[in-house]
């Protein structure tokens, strides 16, 4: 659980709470740019688990002992363990806070962490965060197995790339926009591909099984 709470006191931040479907409970976050990683680190699939505000650093800056709380620790699949901080980019130079940053990444270091530095410019850079919030709208719906199977095997037997569209109509081709919710909740859960980070989804986005290994499947 976080070593402090939550506070907006001395603030413009907007704070509140992530229902995180990975953590099962409710994750607060300080800013919208601490909600966006969320998302973020809620759908990443290599995401273990993840923990907001989860200890606190001692450390000395200007002659004066200082308290440091990463906004996150991420734990990996790999067993890899890291600690995040959410920054406005135009903060990232001050000269507290990189003292903080670099007595931040020699802490990791020594235990085998890692320590990186989110800024809105990494973050907000392309529209994988506003796919991702599109998909995790879906992530909770009920989908039926029997239209699952169809989708899949529309994909799996497929002779060329196919859109969302193309899926949408060869699956309910008298309502196609019935399909519309189970491929943006079978997408969330990883259970097919579509790329997020160049374009806002839309019905001429690629859609596959298995991601970019398609032209491979056909080369082969």
């Amino acid at each position: 659980m976080p070593v402090r709470n939550v506070s907006n006191r001395g603030r413009r931040n907007i704070i509140g709470y992530f229902p995180s479907l990975k953590m099962c409970r409710m994750v607060q976050f300080e800013s919208t740019l601490e909600r966006d990683l969320i998302y973020l680190l809620d759908f990443d699939p290599q995401v273990a688990e993840f923990e907001e505000q989860p200890l606190k650093i001692a450390y000395q800056y200007e002659g004066k002992g200082k308290g440091y709380t990463p906004d996150f620790q991420a734990m990996f699949t790999s067993g890899q363990i890291a600690l995040l901080e959410c920054k406005p980019h135009r903060f990232v130079k001050k000269e507290e806070n990189q003292h903080k940053f670099s007595m931040a990444q020699g802490w990791c270091t020594a235990r085998g962490w890692r320590f990186h530095v989110i800024t809105d410019k990494q973050l907000r850079t392309g529209y994988r965060v506003q796919n991702v919030k599109l998909l995790t709208q879906h992530a909770r719906h009920e989908v039926g197995v029997e239209i699952k199977g169809s989708i899949f095997a529309c994909l799996a037997n497929a002779k060329r790339p196919l859109t969302i569209n193309d899926v949408m109509l060869a699956v309910n081709p008298t309502k196609p926009t019935a399909v519309i919710m189970p491929i943006l909740h079978m997408a969330y859960h990883h259970e097919l591909y579509l790329p997020l980070n160049k374009d806002p989804l839309n019905a001429q986005t690629p859609i596959s099984l298995y991601g970019p290994l398609w032209r491979q499947r056909r080369e082969r």
